[in-house]
């Protein structure tokens, strides 16, 4: 369970905080100064501080640059009544996850907590290299030991402490931000923020402000300066990940920063000097978008200062089996599942088929098996790969990827749950997704849903019914 810690001397609100937040599951302590603020954190292991500006003992920036010194990882956010555009610049220069104003919406406030935390994960959580031996369950694992992953770990090793960009280039899911952060936590810079952007993710629109900033009255809804990615990452190192999708406006910029390391924010015109490390990936073919006039040569050069290229899966099927087991025993821990192993014939299954999903895909499959498998031991009955036998559904890029993030969605939050009987409430949010996803698919056919599930029309229709599908 997550750790946060509010420091804020209004009882009242610091109750109303922890009250909600302890509601969403996370485990929050609170304390009204400094003081106590700077003992708590040094002693217990906190994931994030919602920080008042004015505290009794002393001001608020001044604890926030206290915990930089220390733990220059641990996202906080601050929290003020006066919202100047001073305070709220000094707060993020001083190294401030974010920054909100009372009163705030509690739902925001949430959405920022879990990016903060999950920013914090990014850059605490270390990227390992192969293990020899026993199987190791540390997170963020590069796992595979075939020739072509050689050639990508020598890669590494050679790029990180070179303080240069580097372009990461392969198809979606085969692990570019794996790569992303190995070379971060072997760099010079390990000891300062890391921060990873989406350029696919977020709206072209939004991209520009999200990395640059904006000033206040720059467009409508600007009510307040807002400090970008870039700058909140001065000394540290961005991911760009899917930069080929990045607007040409944006690619501008970008490059501005890589030649001169300095830009504007959004309506503003004083120029701002950082120093960051740009570390980039696509899944595009970056040439084909420069002679079609969606991507700029300039950048693309500056880009490829080196290239690291990820092999897909399916060139080095001699790792399946190595990622099958790891993800198999790591989901099953933490799942506290009881299936006790796999079937011979599911290793093969896996070894012939051609995974045009890559790790990403087979990382999904394993989880879809392990939480639908009722015995303790995971059969080939359990898995759903793509493919062209009658009653299968189809094996869309779009459909795969619903289903695969839905079912992802569901075990997080039941890992962040309190409950006790986690692996039954893992279950039945999987089997309601699956359900809900085929249902979507076949148009409600139920025959051609319950043949795909293997189970009788009217089980089928008791999980409707239970599922209120």
């Amino acid at each position: 369970m997550k750790k946060i810690l509010i420091v804020e001397d209004d009882p009242v609100l610091a109750k109303s905080l922890k009250k909600a937040l302890s509601r969403s599951g996370y485990d929050v302590q609170t304390c009204e100064r400094g003081r106590e603020a700077m003992e708590r954190i040094e002693k217990d292991n906190v994931n994030l501080v919602l920080l008042d500006n004015r505290l009794p003992d002393t001001a608020g920036l001044d604890i926030l640059r206290q915990i930089r010194e220390s733990q220059i990882r641990l996202p906080v956010i601050m929290m003020t009544a006066f919202g100047t555009e001073e305070t709220a610049i000094q707060a993020m220069k001083c190294g401030a996850y974010d920054y909100i104003v009372k009163p705030f919406d509690i739902d925001e406030l949430e959405r920022i907590i879990a990016k903060g935390i999950e920013d914090s994960r990014l850059m605490g959580e270390m990227t390992f290299y192969p293990f020899v031996g026993d199987i190791d369950l540390s997170a963020g694992r590069i796992i595979g030991n075939s020739k072509k992953m050689q050639d990508v770990y020598k890669l590494i090793g050679q790029v990180a402490e070179a303080d240069i960009t580097v372009l990461i280039r392969g198809e979606s899911g085969t692990g570019k931000e794996l790569v992303a952060r190995a070379i971060y936590h072997h760099s010079r810079r390990k000891d300062k923020p890391f921060l990873a952007v989406n350029c696919a993710a977020i709206p072209e629109t939004l991209l520009e402000s999200e990395l640059f900033g904006y000033e206040k009255g720059a467009f409508t809804g600007a009510m307040k300066r807002r400090i970008g990615k870039f700058e909140q990452c001065h000394q540290g190192t961005i991911f760009l990940d899917e930069i080929g999708d990045m607007s040409l406006a944006t690619q501008a910029k970008v490059l501005r920063v890589l030649q001169d390391g300095e830009f504007e924010r959004i309506g503003g015109e004083e120029k701002i000097k950082v120093d960051v490390r740009v570390i980039a990936a696509t899944n595009k073919h970056l040439e084909k978008y420069i002679r079609q006039g969606l991507f700029r040569d300039d950048l693309y050069y500056r880009l490829e200062a080196v290239t690291i290229t990820i092999p897909p899966l399916q060139e080095r099927p001699e790792d399946i089996r190595e990622l099958a087991e790891y993800f198999f025993q790591y989901f099953r821990e933490n799942l506290k599942s009881r299936v006790r192993m796999m079937s011979p014939a599911v290793i093969k299954k896996l070894q012939e088929y051609h995974w045009p999903g890559n790790v990403r895909e087979l990382i999904n499959a394993i989880m879809r098996a392990l939480v639908l498998t009722k015995g303790d031991v995971l059969t080939v009955d359990h898995l759903l790969l793509g493919g062209g036998n009658e009653g299968t559904p189809p094996t869309g890029v779009g459909w795969e990827r619903s289903l695969a993030e839905g079912i992802s969605r569901a075990i997080k939050r039941a890992l962040l749950s309190s409950e006790r009987n986690l692996y039954a409430r893992v279950i039945n949010e999987a089997e309601k997704i699956l359900i809900g996803n085929l249902m979507k698919e076949m148009n409600g056919n139920q025959v051609q849903v319950a043949g795909v599930l293997g189970i009788s029309r009217n089980t089928l229709r008791q999980k409707i019914k239970q599922f209120a599908l």
